[in-house]
């Protein structure tokens, strides 16, 4: 769903007054709208309006001027306040990533002659169209969506799942083969003839995210929306990028877990009884269930400091861009740290979203309570890539300096 954004936004200054009453506004109703399968797209619409697409471009056009570390603190305080609305903007903010890095090539415009910065200020957000369905290995770059010439256009033709955000989006961004030798990175409107989304996602968690089918069926495609092509055969350059697209999903869960714990202390105040066998009969005096907080307590600190320890050596590799490449050891450091992240982050966000139900006896497993939704929410992100892969590439690298795998997975 398209909305129309005819001029710059301002930009959300986090921590502000307008910027907590935001946050507000996303999180009520949040668990209703989990329970309910209701998308948030008045939610996205507030984001968009607020112009928190642009955090990470520079000040001086109009964006917030951002670090990474910096975004993946929004990243969390949206997730904290609803994890589906932040996941929504996962590739949006890693088209803008994209966009800063080309922005330091030898040859680039200028900001002011790049057509996609000028729609980010507008407002404008960007969705997702990579992952397929079928036979092939997941991230070896082989797609059966294709691009071909069609007298001096494209035609662009396929069909994607896992399309998070592309049915609140203005613009999809998608992966296509070119021949068997290349891959092309193509962005259209996603109100284009030929572009076909379903809201067919029927995952545990992030229900609402629209992570469903796009289909592409002779869409029109120009030279002017095709972003980049790369050759299969080349030799890839250095790249934090997919580092980043996969740490996001841990400012999800360490935003997620935050909320776990003020649903823990919530729970324990509105009980009116323990058990006869308990320690105490005063609830918030009792040594388990302040045990259990303190543990939760700890585990969202542990889970948002690693996340955001990965996200500087994300900034440090951006800071080392030249001509579009970052340092290799820099974006090599970046994509461990961001591995080791996710390996630490699945396994204690996932016992601690269990934990929350030990605080409140049988009544937490009430519907209307929704508290299971953190631990759906948790478990259906950590599914994007297996810790236990990464935990391997990541021994692999310790014990024989094996390089990690280049994909977007890591």
């Amino acid at each position: 769903m398209t909305t129309a954004v005819d001029k710059p936004v301002g930009v959300l200054v986090p921590g502000s007054t307008e910027y907590r009453a935001l946050l507000a506004t996303i999180a009520e109703g949040a668990s209703r709208r989990d329970l309910e399968d209701q998308n948030p797209f008045d939610q996205i619409d507030a984001l968009r309006r607020a112009g928190v697409g642009a955090l990470r471009l520079p000040k001086d056009i109009g964006g917030g001027g951002l670090t990474v570390r910096e975004l993946f603190g929004v990243i969390t305080d949206i997730a904290e306040a609803d994890p589906i609305v932040a996941h929504i903007l996962r590739t949006h903010f890693w088209f803008v990533e994209e966009r800063l890095r080309q922005a330091t090539a030898v040859d680039y415009p200028g900001f002011e002659n790049d057509r996609w910065i000028q729609l980010i200020l507008q407002g404008k957000i960007f969705g997702n169209a990579s992952s397929e369905r079928g036979s092939q290995a997941v991230g070896n770059f082989k797609y059966g969506t294709h691009l071909t010439a069609y007298g001096d256009k494209f035609l662009l033709d396929g069909e994607k799942f896992y399309s998070t955000g592309t049915l609140f989006s203005d613009y999809v961004s998608i992966w296509a083969d070119i021949d068997g030798v290349a891959v092309a990175s193509v962005i259209v409107p996603t109100d284009r003839d030929g572009v076909e989304i379903v809201d067919d996602w029927d995952g545990i968690g992030q229900r609402r995210t629209g992570t469903g089918t796009t289909r592409f069926t002779s869409v029109s495609v120009t030279e002017n929306d095709i972003v980049s092509r790369i050759p299969l055969d080349a030799a890839p350059d250095p790249s934090y990028q997919f580092a980043f697209l996969q740490l996001y999903l841990h400012g999800l869960v360490s935003g997620i877990l935050r909320s776990v714990v003020t649903d823990a202390v919530d729970l324990i105040e509105s009980r009116t009884r323990g058990f006869a066998h308990g320690p105490t009969e005063e609830l918030t005096r009792d040594p388990l269930l302040q045990n259990a907080v303190g543990q939760l307590a700890s585990t969202a600190f542990a889970a948002e400091s690693t996340t955001l320890a990965a996200a500087d050596a994300i900034d440090a590799a951006y800071a080392s861009l030249v001509n579009a490449v970052p340092d290799a050891d820099l974006a090599a450091l970046a994509s461990l740290r961001a591995s080791q992240a996710k390996v630490h982050i699945d396994d204690i966000a996932t016992r601690a979203a269990t934990v929350l139900f030990e605080v409140g006896g049988a009544s937490a497993a009430s519907r209307a309570k929704n508290l299971d939704r953190h631990w759906r929410n948790i478990r259906t992100i950590t599914l994007h890539n297996p810790a236990a892969y990464k935990a391997a590439a990541i021994g692999n690298k310790i014990l024989n300096d094996e390089p990690l795998p280049f994909n977007g997975y890591f």
